[in-house]
């Protein structure tokens, strides 16, 4: 399939799609005339990445992620929850840091 149907069929953007694919998150032929020919199981792949971004993971954990989609080596798995739980970790700083500056706000608003 094109990207225009990627595209369509994902939700992810041709931006995004080749995004992905010129940092090696997806893969895509090429026809003989030089358009881009994605396999169907792209569709769910760039709809995980688009879901992985925006949940704000970078671009290097997302690659960790998909390395454990299929059979992928216990090294693999190791190193994901490894990066998981370091990103798990910032989450939970980051929830901290924005429920102690809306408290602020809130307190901020009650005395107006």
């Amino acid at each position: 399939m094109r990207i225009g149907e990627l595209s369509s069929r994902s939700g992810v953007s041709q931006r995004s799609l080749r995004y992905y694919e010129q940092h090696g998150l997806i893969e895509a032929g090429r026809e003989s005339n030089g358009y881009r020919d994605y396999g169907d199981s792209m569709v769910e792949r760039a709809s995980t990445i688009h879901l992985l971004f925006d949940m704000g993971f970078p671009r290097d954990l997302v690659k960790s992620v998909l390395a454990c989609t299929g059979v992928a080596p216990q090294a693999a798995h190791d190193d994901l929850s490894a990066r998981l739980v370091v990103a798990r970790d910032e989450l939970d700083a980051r929830i901290t840091h924005l429920s102690t500056t809306r408290g602020r706000i809130d307190e901020f608003l009650s005395t107006r």
